[in-house]
């Protein structure tokens, strides 16, 4: 990957790790570019796939938090590209069935910097797109019937945001974020 390409890439993963972390729902300790290994998800089709930022909730059970972000100016081809997300997620938690019986509540988060297949937004996070994704990709079942529950759950766990740079402006910078953490209580010890 040419240098400034991988350059855009990291600048737009840092600013959405500051955003998505000053929500103070959700910690992203990890990123693509310093932590490959955490940042890689497998599905059950024995593919793999590196996502930008990886973390969990600071919430209820500490779910675990994927992020895929496009720092993109233009829709260009970011609709094929999401419904490949979205094979990748049902991928992950089928490879966790396998593995271990169950999947963990993870959530799915795709952020970009602009809007892209705006005939279908309202429809992007649904059951449907979902299955739409396997069967454009499914290589990423390795052959497994679709379990039907199991990609409503999912589907149901697919968050689709887009950032505005101006919203930087509007979130708390990270000396705030580390002074109202404790006031807040949302990370929470966990034994």
């Amino acid at each position: 990957m040419p240098e400034d390409i991988q350059e855009i890439g990291r600048e737009g993963a840092a600013t959405l790790k500051r955003w998505l972390e000053a929500t103070t729902y959700m910690e992203l300790p990890f990123d693509a570019y310093n932590n490959k290994i955490d940042c890689t998800v497998f599905t059950v089709g024995d593919m793999k796939k590196q996502l930008d930022l990886v973390g969990y909730m600071l919430v209820d059970k500490k779910a675990p938090v994927y992020v895929e972000c496009k720092r993109y100016k233009t829709a260009g081809g970011q609709y094929k590209e999401f419904i490949k997300f979205l094979a990748i997620a049902y991928g992950h938690a089928a490879k966790e069935v396998k593995d271990f019986g169950e999947y963990r509540p993870s959530n799915y988060y795709w952020v970009t910097f602009h809007p892209f297949n705006l005939d279908n937004w309202t429809k992007l996070e649904t059951y449907d797109h979902m299955k739409l994704a396997l069967e454009t990709h499914p290589e990423y079942m390795g052959g497994a019937v679709l379990d039907e529950q199991m990609a409503h759950a999912i589907a149901s766990r697919v968050t689709v945001l887009v950032f505005n740079p101006k919203q930087e402006d509007l979130s708390l910078t990270r000396t705030e974020l580390e002074e109202i953490r404790p006031i807040l209580q949302r990370k929470t010890k966990t034994l």
